[in-house]
């Protein structure tokens, strides 16, 4: 899957209709989450099926955020921290 270097995540598509989705769309398809990031799934229906297109990170970049919550929480003065789940 084509990406720009720029993201910190890789597209995920999954569905029949996968074969209907190229680069360039590909790269479209990044560009969309890339501006909209509130939005968790982009579906895409293709005349083989549809195809669902959502973010994938490296786990690392989880257990980053672990850490980050984590140390937030810890601050002096901070009662509570609430991040979505999902993330």
């Amino acid at each position: 899957m084509t990406q720009p270097s720029r993201l910190s995540w890789q597209l995920l598509m999954v569905g029949p209709g996968i074969d209907r989705i190229t680069p360039d769309i590909q790269d479209k398809l990044a560009a969309l989450l890339d501006m909209l990031p509130a939005t968790a799934t982009i579906n895409v229906q293709t005349d083989a099926g549809y195809v669902t297109v959502s973010r994938d990170w490296p786990s690392h970049r989880m257990e980053t955020v672990d850490s980050l919550v984590d140390a937030i929480a810890a601050a002096p003065g901070i009662t509570h921290i609430s991040v979505p789940e999902g993330r």
